[in-house]
């Protein structure tokens, strides 16, 4: 009773979007467009360290939740400060693109083997690199330490493709990703993140068909739902093959004298 239930609160879950890079890939720039919002809205989350997931509520709210023993703790939006031995910080906006999709923004990886996923219940994944100096070996090693369940349902993310010289230059920058990464993601996708946020700047009334005016913006959205159907698939999987284990041993207990 307790897997089924664990496995119907998945289920009811939003998709839970993990975005990976490494520091000042432009990560939160991306967080912030796929929610559609523009920054997070307290000084206490700037520049944090902390992974930060993005959910929906109608009205802005923000918690500390304590790995230790699942605490939760309120965060004030004037607050500098956070309490100690914070886990994960959780932000709830109003944004509709949060209804079926939560953004868990990771911490810059340094190196290989960082993160703790064990608590996150991630379902896919995206992982930034900045356009201008794509794909270090680096990042192909902190890559390749993270599970292989989320390897198999990743995009890659060129962030900044602005900041490339010509159409010319984006165009073989993404040859190159191509063919040294096509095998390790579901896709590869080039973001223009400064034009997109300076649209989302100017028109905050509407900044979600804002950044969908952009082909770059399209192209992002398509892969995206690409990979949401993906984890959905998977997820539901799984719960098929729990539901299997789950009938199979209830059986067995009914056939025994």
């Amino acid at each position: 009773m307790r897997a089924l239930l664990r496995m119907e609160q998945r289920l009811d879950r939003p998709l839970r979007l993990a975005i990976f890079g490494e520091y000042n890939a432009g990560k939160s720039s991306l967080a912030n467009l796929l929610g559609g919002i523009e920054s997070l809205p307290t000084a206490a989350i700037s520049n944090t360290r902390i992974p930060t997931l993005l959910y929906y509520a109608p009205e802005p709210e923000i918690w500390a939740i304590r790995h230790a023993a699942g605490q939760l703790a309120r965060v004030r939006a004037d607050q500098s400060t956070l309490p100690h031995a914070v886990f994960r910080l959780e932000v709830g906006l109003p944004s509709p693109r949060l209804r079926t999709m939560q953004i868990l923004d990771f911490p810059g990886l340094a190196g290989p083997g960082q993160v703790d996923l064990a608590y996150h219940a991630v379902d896919a994944a995206l992982w930034c690199t900045v356009s201008t100096q794509a794909w270090k070996e680096s990042e192909r090693l902190a890559w390749g330490q993270l599970p292989a369940r989320l390897r198999a349902c990743a995009l890659l993310v060129a962030t900044h493709a602005d900041l490339l010289a010509s159409a010319r230059d984006r165009e073989r920058l993404l040859m190159r990703l191509r063919r040294e990464c096509d095998s390790m993601f579901q896709d590869i996708v080039m973001v223009a993140t400064i034009d997109a946020i300076a649209r989302m700047r100017k028109h905050a009334h509407a900044p979600v068909e804002t950044e969908r005016q952009s082909g770059a913006a399209d192209a992002l959205d398509a892969a995206l739902a690409a990979l949401i159907v993906s984890a959905r698939d998977r997820r539901a999987n799984s719960a098929l093959r729990v539901i299997g284990r789950i009938t199979h041993h209830a059986l067995s207990q009914i056939d025994k004298p």
